[in-house]
């Protein structure tokens, strides 16, 4: 592997010593060989990785370090506090990759449209779950712009058919935590995946009413449905439902979230899916 050094932030929620220890471990068994992180990481102020101040800095150094990648330690809550902060020139100057999900994807989604530098929907690093071995292989896929392609069930074909483009997308709450702010998701022309972890419901169906309101949906090319874990036995009931007005291609029941394993979606790149054949694909240029 060319990608060797690594920077670990916490930017939302409080870690422990165990969630260091348990990515430390990783990123040493993955083959990284420097593993950077500051001092004062496992500082906590409420329920966050310490103040503000200390998490915006935080990221202003990884963006500045000698590592290739930063991997996000978990997530949680109060990414959303750093957005108006960050060096976006600073970022948009390096050729560094983020990657994380859950609370981090209102900063993987802000960072990516405001600097087009490179940011990956993929699994927390120190999360206590066991990562899976295919997680791994997709995330690396990701990282080294290595196409891959994915295969689904025809159950999971909501809408069929066959389109391309570039993907954006996470979790839902924070999408729509975004909206009425500058870093409002961009979902035009866009393939769009979405996901949702640990929420009743009543409140994914409320979420995607929100999004459906601010016109979110109004010009996508399609829609990737990923997992939605701990959200209720009825959520499949609440979704199919929402989105039985949609004419567009539409498939569900794809491994990407807060599950294991969980497939990484790079952001911007292209997605081509066809249910002709039961298959999508991620490709780099």
């Amino acid at each position: 592997m060319e990608n060797k050094k690594c920077f670990l932030i916490a930017p939302s929620g409080y870690i422990t010593q165990n969630n260091l220890d348990i990515a430390k471990k990783r990123l040493k068994n993955l083959g990284f060989e420097k593993i950077f992180y500051r001092e004062d990481i496992l500082s906590r102020h409420f329920d966050y990785a310490g103040s503000k101040k200390r998490r915006i800095a935080e990221i202003n150094e990884a963006y500045s370090s000698e590592a290739e990648i930063i991997f996000s330690v978990i997530g949680g809550q109060g990414a959303i506090h750093l957005l108006e902060e960050i060096d976006y020139d600073l970022i948009s100057k390096s050729k560094k990759i983020l990657v994380g999900l859950s609370d981090i994807t209102i900063l993987l989604n802000s960072i990516y449209q405001k600097t087009g530098a490179r940011c990956i929907h993929g699994s927390n690093i120190g999360k206590e779950l066991a990562i899976n071995e295919k997680t791994i292989k997709y995330l690396f896929k990701a990282i080294r712009k290595e196409p891959y392609e994915i295969s689904f069930k025809q159950k999971d074909v909501v809408n069929s058919g066959k389109i391309e483009g570039e993907i954006v997308g996470g979790n839902i709450e924070l999408l729509g935590r975004s909206l009425g702010t500058q870093n409002e998701i961009n979902t035009d022309n866009k393939i769009l995946f979405l996901e949702e972890f640990d929420m009743k419901s009543w409140r994914v169906l409320d979420i995607l009413w929100q999004l459906k309101f601010a016109g979110k949906f109004d010009k996508i090319k399609g829609l990737i449905l990923g997992k939605f874990i701990n959200c209720g036995e009825n959520i499949d009931d609440y979704i199919n439902e929402f989105f039985s007005y949609l004419k567009v291609l539409i498939i569900k029941n794809q491994e990407i979230g807060h599950n294991e394993p969980n497939i990484a979606i790079p952001l911007g790149e292209k997605c081509v899916i066809d249910t002709k054949i039961f298959k999508w694909n991620i490709l780099f240029d």
